[in-house]
């Protein structure tokens, strides 16, 4: 949704200057209207980063070590998971599957 309005408020900053620089000074629209369209593409990019990464900034370290030892728990019962998983894969590899029976028996 933000990147919706970002075109439009965008198009509108650049209208507004547009035309405040119509009204203040009509004969010199010409003169500007270049550094105008060089400085569109910047004001633009920067308006594109400030509502795009806006509301993620950096947390408080307290959230950070919160976040780092949420996530080191949940890594740490993941692990346990795999373990026992590798534990029952090598129970079932050292006991001889019924097709390694019929190919000894023949």
């Amino acid at each position: 949704m933000v990147r919706n309005r970002l075109g439009w408020m965008a198009l509108a900053v650049l209208a507004a200057a547009g035309f405040g620089i119509y009204v203040l000074a009509p004969g010199g629209m010409v003169a500007v209207l270049p550094y105008v369209l060089l400085v569109a593409c910047p004001v633009s990019m920067l308006l594109m980063m400030r509502f795009m990464h806006g509301g993620q900034g950096t947390p408080h370290e307290d959230e950070a070590d919160l976040a780092a030892g949420a996530r080191l728990a949940r890594l740490k019962s993941q692990h346990a998971v795999l373990d026992e998983e590798i534990a029952a894969l090598e129970r079932d590899e050292v006991r001889p599957s019924p097709e390694d029976e019929k190919a000894t028996r023949t």
